[in-house]
């Protein structure tokens, strides 16, 4: 009967050892009070920190993510979840975004549009708008923004000033009262393409041939605008 009674004291004190850890854990649970959980989502981590610290909690950053929606150091999810009830001094877990994806922009400028927009679909980065102005590096890039070096947003695409042509603009003057050679070297020398057709007229008692343009008077027009002149001589 002897080790009965060994193991009847032996499954007393286990007893007793479990309902007193019971009881401690509890009253210390019970003297530790508990708390909401402040919503933290969306908050930068400073700012999160001294929420869940005026509630008695700490925070700890668990992982980063690349998110596009969100800025960067701001929180994205957190456990415990908001507005629960927990413990004090409970660590609140978080996860907090990196911000959008930044792409480096390549500098294009000097380069062939056609290569630029060979090499910029390369990297996936797209041309938001191309603006054509006149200078002497007639089809290639200008400049371009943002500049080449600097980061992007992912999904955002550059402007190109890409170099055209440059095109000279004229007013038309009163060309009736001119000398015809005059005119002509004029027009030669501006580079304003011209045709000159003569014609007879019994009408025109001048020594000098009447002139006649095609455009009017103080009109606008381009230099590569041919012009046709004519030349009225007496019959």
């Amino acid at each position: 009967m002897k080790w009965l009674k060994g193991v009847f004291y032996f499954f007393v004190v286990i007893t007793v050892f479990i309902l007193s850890g019971y009881f401690t854990v509890s009253i210390l649970l019970k003297t530790g009070g508990t708390v909401i959980c402040p919503d933290v989502r969306g908050n930068n981590v400073d700012d999160a920190k001294q929420l869940v610290q005026d509630k008695g909690l700490s925070l700890a950053v668990v992982k980063y993510e690349r998110r596009n929606d969100v800025p960067y150091n701001h929180i994205t999810v957190q456990k415990p979840e908001a507005n629960i009830s927990t413990r004090k001094g409970r660590v609140v877990l978080v996860m907090v975004s990196e911000g959008p994806e930044l792409i480096r922009v390549p500098l294009l400028t000097g380069y062939e549009i056609e290569d630029v927009e060979k090499a910029l679909k390369a990297i996936n980065v797209k041309i938001e708008k191309t603006i054509y102005v006149p200078s002497p590096k007639v089809g290639k890039v200008i400049t371009q923004m943002p500049k080449g070096g600097e980061d992007m947003l992912a999904g955002k695409g550059v402007t190109l000033f890409v170099g055209t042509e440059q095109k000279m603009f004229y007013v038309m003057p009163d060309v009736k009262e001119l000398d015809l050679s005059e005119l002509s070297n004029e027009m030669n020398k501006k580079g304003i393409k011209h045709k000159i057709t003569y014609e007879k007229s019994e009408y025109n008692m001048r020594l000098k041939p009447a002139i006649e343009a095609s455009i009017p008077i103080k009109t606008i027009f381009k230099a590569d605008d041919e012009i046709e002149i004519k030349a009225v001589t007496g019959g």
